[in-house]
């Protein structure tokens, strides 16, 4: 009696540590997922500011609305300097001006190449997040539906032992009823 009442203790304290092991590993892995969302949020929310700021029609804005001002205001700087408006300082002005302009287109394409470069390789590193992040949820799946199957199988055996543990209580008051008990209890006492 006492080493069966041992062993179904020992049994249910197995199971108890086994549950527990596996509700822990659910649990961080689905810290581990938490964190991954985290960081693919902050990644994604970079990539649409920069396509935002890398679209080239609003940098064809700016650089038209840039051009116009300054336009004017070297307009009206040499016009107060020099005092005069001939058509000679205009056309060393604009040819100035058409000089720094290029520059600065060559240097916008350079920065637009650059940035579809850098939205490239962002792109990728999103996919393979993707890639990892649908990974982990199919493991987490996998993993709960095998708690599932555990947590049945105890239960099962939960029920198994608590039908077998009620079978040996009757078998035991059976045994301790009957006459063969009562004899034996008897001879007991008189010797």
């Amino acid at each position: 009696m006492n080493k069966i009442l041992k062993v179904i203790i020992l049994t249910l304290i197995g199971a108890g540590c086994f549950s527990g092991g596996i509700y822990y590993g659910l649990e961080r892995s689905e810290h581990y997922l938490e964190s991954v969302m985290k960081e693919y949020e902050v990644i994604s929310d970079k990539v649409d500011t920069f396509v935002d700021v890398s679209n080239p029609k609003t940098i064809r804005l700016y650089t038209t609305e840039l051009r116009k001002i300054l336009d004017d205001v070297t307009f009206l700087g040499k016009m107060v300097e020099e005092g005069q408006t001939s058509a000679e300082s205009l056309s060393d002005f604009f040819g100035e001006y058409d000089k720094k302009i290029d520059d600065v287109n060559i240097r916008l394409l350079e920065l637009s190449q650059q940035l579809n470069e850098s939205i490239s390789k962002h792109r990728e590193i999103l996919a393979e997040l993707q890639y990892e992040l649908d990974e982990t949820i199919d493991i987490t799946d996998e993993e709960k539906n095998k708690l599932q199957e555990q947590s049945d199988y105890i239960n099962r055996l939960n029920v198994q032992l608590g039908q077998s543990i009620k079978q040996l209580e009757e078998d035991i008051s059976k045994i301790k009823n009957s006459t063969y008990w009562l004899r034996d209890k008897k001879i007991w006492r008189d010797e």
